[in-house]
């Protein structure tokens, strides 16, 4: 089972609803160091797309 650093944890539940729950979703499935979640999180920023409504994840 893995377990979540709180603070990355604070870190994360501060993301908007829909980033949230695509990155639990994607940590769930798939094995992040802290490290590697924490520069997820920094980079992590939402770009909504006017013609489609969807969301994009932009990382880097």
């Amino acid at each position: 089972m893995f377990t979540i650093n709180p603070g990355l944890f604070t870190r994360l539940m501060k993301l908007p609803d829909a980033a949230r729950t695509d990155l639990l979703e994607f940590i769930g499935a798939t094995p992040v160091a802290d490290a590697q979640l924490s520069e997820i999180i920094d980079n992590f920023s939402i770009k909504k797309s006017p013609e489609r409504g969807k969301l994009t994840l932009k990382t880097g």
